[in-house]
């Protein structure tokens, strides 16, 4: 019995092993368009909460590396990523008079990604893939305009967001595209990344 258990340990042991055993490794180079969804907190401006949409088309670039295992690929990506600007106008208590200020925004990131994905497809043609990707979006908020001028609002700002995506594409031969939906707190965005990878294992 003894003897048995002991074998089955082993064989476990060793399918695990196979299982996740590195098979190839890949890096490339994404181009990225971006179209957010988010909500900007302009709180410094009113008594109470005031928050405006950001909604302009983005565009950024990735790099990223990839650990092909047998049963999965292991995902690492650092970009930037340029959000766009949008502009905004506010009526505000200047020294007693109501007066319109302006905001003109401009949003930058870094995302830094880390996730899995599965690959399936026939031998020859198209691979397809589903997955996720978590870490951290740096961004950088710079701000133009009278509101700044009256010291109302600071000329830029910096935070680190949580971020997670579920994505899904396709590879073929050397390109790889995806889609996903980036989930950032107030700053969501839907995202297509368009790319060539190279190295072992294709």
């Amino acid at each position: 019995m003894k003897k048995i258990l002991f074998v089955t340990a082993l064989l476990i042991l060793f399918v695990a092993h196979q299982s996740f055993a590195l098979v190839g490794l890949r890096f490339g180079a994404n181009a990225n368009i971006t179209q957010p969804t988010a909500t900007l907190a302009f709180d410094q401006l009113s008594s109470g909460d005031l928050s405006e949409t950001f909604n302009p088309t983005g565009f950024g670039v990735t790099a990223f590396g990839m650990a092909d295992l047998v049963l999965l690929t292991v995902t690492a990506d650092v970009g930037y990523l340029d959000f766009g600007k949008q502009s905004y106008s506010f009526a505000v208590d200047l020294a007693g008079n109501t007066e319109t200020v302006t905001a003109n925004t401009h949003v930058t990131a870094i995302p830094i990604l880390a996730g899995l994905r599965w690959e399936f497809g026939l031998p020859v043609g198209p691979k397809f893939h589903f997955g996720f990707q978590a870490g951290l979006h740096n961004f950088t908020f710079t701000y133009e305009g009278t509101a700044v001028d009256q010291k109302l609002i600071d000329e830029e700002e910096t935070s680190s967001k949580f971020s997670v995506s579920p994505i899904i594409g396709l590879r073929w031969s050397s390109v790889d595209a995806s889609l996903l939906y980036m989930v950032v707190e107030d700053f969501n965005y839907v995202g297509l990344r368009v790319g060539y990878t190279f190295g072992l294992g294709m």
